[in-house]
């Protein structure tokens, strides 16, 4: 039942007239009934019900060739119904039971992983990214690929047409080597183009472990006839680790970073929230894409790569006992007296051992005393000699002959010279 009716059920309700001057005018009848004629009777007929009705004119000439192109016959027991509920991943039969005991279709789930929803996400703020850059910004598909290299937990994109082969290959790289869940959802009519690139994109049955893709359409109506027509999914965001998004205009091919003029919005913070419950409710009613029918290459054997081996270092109270050598000397008895020694404690005795003798005779080796620069080149007993000399000079300098004192005098001085030399 449409909310309309189900509204007008109410007793204090009351439903409000309207029309198309008015900014709460959505719903209206009379369009209802001229797409019914449209989608029935062709093109022709839909002109001869508005001049009839005087409907003002609501479609354009690209929406009627739109409409009529995909307008299908809806049948919901036929072959191709069945098909699209289960998707191209699911291979089992639709059940007869009625829900909530068993539903036509089964409900996919987030299984790879998905963050925690947090009551509070921090502050929002926006940043906003051109293209063409402006001056000093990056560009947008730089921005993106950043974005990408730097998720931890899980990436979850939504994307009308997803052929740019650069971003795909960004995300095989943080599924498979940083183990980072990513979710793709496309529109249906893109999934054909994203197909091929997967195939030159060289990809292995190891990316598949932690990426899942999914399709998905746009609104449906349904007429009286048995006929359904379906719009675009023309969404376009990613949502990052739970508190980053992006969303704007931008595809994720080459021609909308290199060609087209684009803009995206960063936000992180609360606002990411709203783009968490988009894109869970939009999974829930998404129909499985089966990669493996593409041809995949095995997965390659993992790179053994050596781990250095990370060595304990002693606390502070051990450090301080081994730099004190009466530990050493204590250990060093306990492990004597103790029971056996093994191998690795003699060792340690002996080496002990080796030092104290070194040490020993470092300490036994007479200390000489440093030379004076100019005895040099100096033989020993010259040495000697001028060690004398440079004595008596020095005295001969500092004392002054003196009669008047002591009676010290010339002939004095002269012996005691004398006396000098004749002990050299």
């Amino acid at each position: 039942m449409a909310l309309s009716q189900v509204q007008c059920l109410d007793d204090n309700h009351i439903n409000l007239r309207t029309n198309e001057s008015k900014p709460g005018f959505f719903y209206s009848e009379e369009q209802r009934l001229t797409l019914e004629t449209l989608i029935h009777d062709g093109q022709d007929a839909y002109e001869d019900y508005i001049q009839t009705n005087n409907i003002r004119c609501f479609l354009s000439d690209l929406e009627l060739e739109s409409i009529l192109n995909t307008v299908e016959v809806y049948s919901p027991g036929s072959p191709d119904y069945n098909a699209e509920l289960l998707g191209d991943s699911d291979g089992e039969e639709i059940s007869l039971q009625y829900w909530p005991d068993r539903s036509d279709r089964s409900i996919p789930l987030l299984d790879i992983g998905w963050p925690d929803r947090a009551s509070y996400r921090g502050v929002t703020r926006v940043q906003v990214y051109t293209q063409p850059p402006y001056e000093g910004q990056s560009h947008i598909k730089e921005v993106v690929r950043k974005m990408i290299s730097q998720a931890q937990k899980v990436i979850a994109i939504v994307m009308d047409l997803f052929t740019d082969i650069d971003i795909f290959k960004d995300l095989l790289d943080a599924s498979y080597k940083r183990k980072v869940s990513v979710y793709i959802m496309l529109e249906t009519t893109g999934v054909k183009h994203f197909l091929r690139m997967c195939e030159k994109a060289g990809m292995h049955t190891g990316h598949l472990k932690n990426m899942r893709v999914r399709s998905i359409r746009g609104a449906e109506f349904f007429s009286r006839s048995s006929k359904r027509v379906c719009g675009n999914q023309s969404q376009k965001f990613m949502f990052i680790d739970g508190d980053k998004a992006v969303s704007g205009s931008y595809s994720f091919t080459w021609s909308a970073s290199r060609l087209d003029r684009n803009l995206i919005t960063v936000l992180t913070g609360q606002a990411v929230d709203t783009f968490d419950s988009l894109f869970q409710d939009m999974y829930v009613m998404s129909n499985g894409v089966c990669l493996s029918k593409i041809n995949l290459s095995s997965e390659p054997e993992p790179e053994f790569l050596p781990q250095a081996v990370s060595t304990l270092l002693p606390s502070a109270t051990t450090a301080l006992k081994r730099i004190n050598p009466k530990y050493t000397l204590v250990s060093n008895c306990a492990f004597t007296t103790n029971g056996p020694v093994s191998d690795q404690t003699r060792a340690k005795n002996s080496t002990s051992k080796n030092l104290t003798e070194v040490i020993k005779q470092i300490k036994d080796t007479p200390v000489v005393p440093p030379v004076h620069p100019g005895l040099l080149n100096l033989e020993k007993q010259s040495q000697d000699d001028q060690v004398i000399n440079d004595v008596a000079t020095h005295d001969h300098r500092d004392t002054k002959p003196d009669t008047n004192q002591n009676g010290w005098n010339g002939t004095q001085a002269s012996n005691c010279d004398s006396s000098i030399s004749s002990l050299s």
